[in-house]
């Protein structure tokens, strides 16, 4: 009887520890199976960092410090000159037809930016003002026509003239001539920094719609001129398959940078904004009514509109949603209609 006893206990005991063990073991599988599940959402989480862009560029950054506050500057782009110095550095460039059927420049800088010369620097013009107090910052300038002049303290930005204050933020190169030769550079800005206490922005301003680049191009990217006016003026952008960009030829020739390079952009703005005459020989141009656009890069050519939001040019689709732009350098040529492009 004893040892029917004892044998029973052991079959019990048996069982028991059996149970434990299937219950410890269900148990650390279960941990097991979540703790791999966890660790693949963190990896996942990990592995979807979000992208932060450069307002100006859109280029990826790795956080939202950005610490820059924006540079406007007006830029000389007579056909005569030897070169403008700088434009390569631009992350936004307008250009746009003044008095005497030329074109100005209006270049859009991150305080930042390494440049050793900015330049020639030349007058102000209302509408350039506009565009330049879509982004705040500062803005500088050479003198403006009487029109410009009169309003430009009701601008939301900086406002720098060299006439008024010297050579601060500006010095001429004697080896060129007058006008053509004020120029202006990275140390004047930190300079202008440091003396005016001007904030960093954490761009205040609608940023556009920039995509991540794809590895194949548009299957409607072509090559198309700017007719702004006589042949000097006469601009041709064309894409290179093998940088994946646009150059820029200006009167048939190689537009250079003080750097020796052409200039060339990742995306062309034709955004049409009729000017008209207000004086014997300036103009006006409509900056706020909207209008037709059409922008090329390297996904193709695309037609929408462009319209005024916030203070804030945007370009939009037929759908109403906004056009893709390639991270990089955008030049806006401001044109009164799109019979001046041709492909």
């Amino acid at each position: 009887m004893l040892d029917l006893f004892k044998k029973n206990l052991f079959i019990i005991a048996a069982i028991f520890v059996a149970v434990i063990l299937i219950v410890l073991g269900v148990r650390n599988f279960y941990q097991a199976d979540r703790g791999a599940d966890e660790r693949g959402l963190e990896s996942s989480q990990e592995d979807q960092k979000t992208i932060w862009r450069h307002p100006l560029s859109g280029q990826a950054m790795a956080s939202e410090n950005f610490d820059f506050f924006p540079v406007s500057i007006m830029i000389d782009n007579g056909y005569d000159i030897p070169y403008s110095a700088g434009l390569d550095k631009a992350h936004i460039v307008y250009e746009a037809i003044t008095e005497s059927n030329i074109t100005r420049l209006l270049a859009i800088f991150d305080s930042n930016t390494q440049t050793e010369k900015i330049g020639p620097v030349r007058s102000a013009r209302n509408y350039f003002m506009d565009w330049a107090q879509e982004y705040g910052g500062v803005y500088l300038h050479v003198g403006g026509s009487p029109q410009a002049l009169s309003v430009i303290k009701d601008y939301d930005f900086l406002n720098v003239d060299q006439i008024g204050v010297g050579e601060i933020y500006f010095w001429r190169d004697e080896n060129l001539d007058a006008p053509h030769n004020v120029f202006t550079a990275a140390n004047k800005i930190a300079r202008l920094k440091e003396w005016k206490q001007i904030a960093t922005t954490t761009a205040d301003f609608l940023v556009w719609h920039f995509v991540d680049i794809k590895e194949d191009i548009g299957t409607d990217v072509s090559n198309f001129t700017v007719d702004f006016s006589s042949d000097n003026y006469q601009v041709d952008w064309k894409f290179s398959p093998s940088l994946k960009v646009y150059q820029r030829w200006r009167n048939q020739e190689k537009q250079i940078a003080d750097n020796g390079e052409q200039l060339k952009a990742d995306n062309i703005i034709i955004q049409v904004a009729p000017s008209t005459l207000i004086d014997a020989e300036r103009r006006s141009i409509d900056t706020q009514a909207g209008g037709e656009v059409v922008i090329y890069n390297r996904f193709g050519k695309n037609k929408g509109t462009w319209k005024k939001t916030d203070n804030r040019t945007q370009f939009f689709k037929t759908d109403n949603q906004e056009m893709d732009l390639v991270p990089g350098q955008t030049w806006v040529e401001i044109v009164d209609s799109l019979e001046q492009i041709k492909e």
